[in-house]
């Protein structure tokens, strides 16, 4: 046989000394946030959302790329400091948006130079089997002439 204690089992004593903790800390007010200037919100989101409206017209298929430049070019022009923040991130996408219009435009010169000088060969292919034609005609033609005997000889 066990002898008995007078001691309660030890889970009951932690579990007391516990809900004692929980209950002493909830009489406690939470910390306060803490102090840091005020951010205007609307501002620093109107900020995020031009620039991410200028992303996402840059990423369209087709980009957008003149409403992406006007959109970057509003947010340099703005003066408040959370747009002063997205400045660097601006010009940045403003430089791109500028390299991806030049190659555009070379692309599109390009590609027209290449349409006229492929329009250009066809012609002259075409004159060239035309002449090759010709060509041929005119040695069938000696072909089919009757050999001529000698010269006569004076």
């Amino acid at each position: 046989m066990r002898p008995r204690t007078l001691l309660p089992p030890a889970w009951r004593i932690v579990s007391v000394l516990g809900l004692a903790g929980l209950a002493a800390c909830s009489a406690v007010p939470p910390p306060a946030p803490p102090a840091e200037a005020p951010r205007p919100v609307a501002q620093v989101n109107l900020a995020e959302q031009t620039l991410t409206r200028a992303i996402r017209a840059a990423g369209q298929r087709p980009p957008n790329l003149a409403r992406a430049r006007s959109l970057l070019e509003g947010l340099l022009a703005a003066d408040d400091p959370n747009a002063r923040a997205l400045h660097p991130y601006a010009r940045a996408l403003l430089e791109q948006l500028s390299e991806r219009q030049r190659l555009s435009t070379l692309n599109e010169r390009l590609t027209e130079q290449l349409e006229r000088s492929t329009a250009a060969l066809e012609e002259s292919e075409q004159r060239s089997a035309a002449l090759q034609r010709k060509l041929d005609a005119l040695a069938e033609i000696e072909r089919s002439l009757a050999p001529r005997g000698p010269a006569p000889q004076r």
